[in-house]
């Protein structure tokens, strides 16, 4: 008898490997990273006519809420601290953002799957917009890029990629750290002032020289804070209504 009939139910022969595509990633983020790419191809072509019109409409600019009067759609106020996320500087913003954006939503989506990765990523987002209108109340700047959403992705990716494999639900199954947790793993804690304390030297950078520290823009550094604040918690409200059944096996 050759070895593939003595093999069990999805086993592979000897020497075969499985062939899976060089960036495994959900069909939801490469459609967002597909809308993105998509959107600022659109908005390039069009020219600056088609580029002032995004941003004057879609951007999300403080002095909207200002008490001096700003000349906007109406109602542009509101959606545009969402949509803000759709919009970016140029090809080297929409392609840093949409690797990051690869690379910490695969756990999160894994976890959370579709409709709550989809709700944590835009209200990441608006949190973002919310820190940002706080901080610079009535300014007069625009503010575009999905970097907010990623660092709220990156928040809810910490409790996962350090995480403890539960067995009861699955061998793939991550049981997330609990918040005290994070604070208890040295790797998680390390990581998180890592990414906190260049998100606020970058702050101090600009506040100094009013430039950022590894980019040739201004880094929305308010923007990342309110994004990884608010996915934090969102990330843990929307984990708590997974629902998962335990695995039974015969021993």
């Amino acid at each position: 008898m050759d070895n593939e009939s003595q093999m069990k139910p999805g086993e592979q022969p000897y020497g075969a490997s499985a062939r899976e595509p060089a960036i495994n990633l959900p069909v939801v983020v490469w459609a967002i990273i597909a809308v993105l790419l998509l959107i600022h191809l659109v908005i390039q072509m069009g020219g600056p006519h088609w580029q002032a019109f995004a941003a004057y409409n879609f951007a999300f600019i403080p002095a909207r809420f200002g008490p001096a009067p700003f000349p906007q759609y109406p109602g542009s106020a509101w959606w545009s601290m969402l949509t803000y996320g759709l919009l970016h500087a140029d090809w080297m913003h929409v392609g840093t953002n949409s690797l990051w954006l690869a690379i910490f939503s695969k756990p999160v989506h894994a976890h959370l799957g579709n409709w709550r990765y989809l709700a944590l990523l835009a209200v990441s987002i608006i949190g973002g917009a919310v820190v940002t209108l706080i901080v610079h109340w009535g300014q007069d700047f625009i503010l575009v890029g999905i970097s907010a959403g990623v660092s709220g992705l990156l928040a809810g990716a910490i409790p996962l990629m350090y995480g403890r494999h539960d067995e009861l639900y699955g061998p793939d199954h991550i049981r997330p750290l609990k918040p005290l947790q994070i604070l208890k793993d040295r790797r998680a804690l390390t990581f998180t002032i890592m990414w906190l304390g260049l998100t606020l030297l970058t702050a101090s950078s600009q506040f100094l020289t009013g430039q950022a520290l590894l980019e040739k823009q201004v880094v929305a550094w308010d923007a990342h804070l309110g994004g990884f604040a608010v996915g934090l918690v969102t990330f843990y409200l929307l984990a708590a209504g997974v629902k998962r059944k335990p695995v039974h096996t015969l021993h």
